[in-house]
């Protein structure tokens, strides 16, 4: 190969040295003879370089150039090699189905969530970059937020909408009112180590929901290796896939939503499904008084929890089951308790395109804590009768139902709806909570990727024990900037 290249170089130049030679050796031609002369001999060296070029393609016909890894790469696979060098010694595992992974919500909290393995929404760790000096990698995330909050009437909490605070009866002066908050705007840092087999995650997260106006509470701060998980983050109890997108912080008056310290295991069965079981921070909820019974908490055993959870390619499902110890000392040191328990059933469905249906549906004796319009409440337990001064684990139910539609790439809106009930006690006041309902509709219009504005409108009821009702309306106006690109507006 290289000798026939070095015979085509000597063909190429050897005019530049016969053509000196027969000039000093004869006398000189007319100018017309020699151009004639000189073009015959380029016609004899490009026949001679054609011949020599058709022997160049058979050889290499019979040894194949080197592999298209030594040759060089387009800027485009550069750029995806570059990636993939940034993120070198990561064990990614098996990505969440592209379903919930390209479910995309106002909360983020898929984001927050824990996983198997610790496996990625987006195997390509967008985002991540290695800190100089060690083998950690780190993502710096969250969003600012402001709400626009406009009510009709009172509305009870006036920064989230929870219809268990609608005023009952409704005040005779009720003016409108509005806000402007910023309380849902969260930070958050994520942190994964490599190791010779898993990757290790640390994960932390504020928002500004504290005591008061704009303190910082912590949502999360958890770590996770080899599926042993220690830390606060949510309930095992809890679907952070299934909730529904709303502008709305709080979210369906139903929902199953709770972050508790815990110890979790997570056992990965096959490739699509896995079974998790925690043990998780006790706290009885319950507040009443009569002559004979006054409550004074107490957790004498940490709450337990097991979830199941199939994946599929259009989704999810997933079931879990609590388990909890409800107790109260009363004023003369004896105490009382009561087992509570309940079940989960929630999931995320593909309709078609990006849309997408949410649900979710618990029961249970004594599960109040845990699900959103009755947490705080005080209703874990009840007193049976005041002649019957012992406590009983109150039933509740809560479902919920929300369709995510696109109507283009960047505006979306879902419809949303929720109905939670607890069964009273004869010793409760009429006043009691009993039942509540809660609406939402919004419009979501996201003009770049990291940049979203949305309007919704709300609406909640609540009834009393003695049946009596109290409604309220909500408009919300919202904006948020991502503090990092999400992986589903890539898409």
């Amino acid at each position: 190969m290289k000798t026939l290249r070095a015979l085509i170089f000597i063909l190429i130049l050897s005019p530049l040295f016969v053509v000196p030679a027969r000039m000093s050796g004869q006398a000189p031609d007319t100018k017309e003879e020699e151009m004639q002369r000189l073009q015959q001999q380029v016609d004899a060296l490009q026949s001679q370089v054609s011949a020599l070029q058709g022997q160049i393609r058979k050889l290499s016909a019979d040894n194949p150039p080197e592999s298209s890894a030594q040759q060089p790469k387009p800027a485009e696979d550069q750029q995806q090699s570059k990636s993939s060098d940034a993120v070198q010694g990561l064990k990614t595992g098996p990505a969440v189905n592209q379903a919930t992974a390209q479910y995309q919500t106002e909360s983020q909290d898929q984001l927050a969530a824990p996983r198997v393995d610790n496996s990625p929404l987006d195997p390509r760790f967008p985002n991540y970059f290695r800190l100089p000096g060690t083998k950690t990698f780190m993502r710096i995330g969250g969003y600012a937020k402001s709400d626009l909050t406009f009510d009709p009437s009172p509305a009870g909490d006036q920064e989230r909408f929870i219809p268990a605070t609608i005023p009952i009866p409704e005040p005779a002066a009720h003016p409108s009112t509005s806000t402007i908050s910023v309380r849902p705007s969260r930070v958050n840092v994520d942190f994964l180590v490599p190791t010779e087999k898993r990757t290790l995650r640390f994960f932390v997260e504020v928002d500004f929901f504290g005591s008061n106006a704009t303190t910082p509470r912590l949502r999360h701060a958890y770590a996770q290796g080899r599926n042993i998980l220690v830390g606060q983050t949510f309930s095992n109890f809890m679907d952070p896939d299934a909730g529904p997108d709303t502008l709305d912080f709080q979210g369906p008056n139903s929902q199953i939503s709770i972050r508790n310290p815990q110890v979790r295991y997570t056992w990965k069965i096959e490739k699509s499904n896995s079974f998790s079981i925690s043990v998780e921070k006790p706290t009885s909820d319950v507040a009443f008084s009569t002559p004979e019974f006054a409550a004074q908490t107490n957790s004498p055993s940490p709450d337990g929890t097991v979830q199941f959870r199939h994946e599929m390619t259009s989704g999810h499902v997933q079931l879990s089951a609590l388990m909890r110890n409800i107790s109260a000392f009363l004023p003369d040191g004896r105490s009382d308790s009561v087992f509570g328990w309940g079940f989960n059933l929630a999931g995320l469905q593909k309709i078609f395109g990006k849309d997408a249906l949410v649900y979710q549906g618990a029961y249970g004796n004594g599960i109040q804590r845990y699900m959103n319009d009755t947490s705080g409440l005080g209703i874990d337990a009840q007193v049976i009768s005041a002649q019957e001064p012992r406590l009983e684990a109150v039933p509740l139910i809560g479902t919920y139902g929300g369709y995510q539609h696109y109507w283009f790439s960047k505006l979306r809106s879902s419809v949303v709806y929720g109905f939670a009930q607890a069964q009273t006690t004869p010793a409760e006041k009429a006043s009691a909570y009993h039942r509540s309902e809660y609406g939402a509709a919004n419009l979501i219009w996201s003009p770049i990727s990291s940049l979203n504005f949305g309007a919704e409108f709300l609406y909640g009821n609540r009834v009393n024990k003695d049946n009596s009702t109290g409604n309220a309306r909500r408009i919300q106006l919202s904006a948020k900037y991502n503090f990092m690109e999400m992986m589903s507006s890539k898409k």
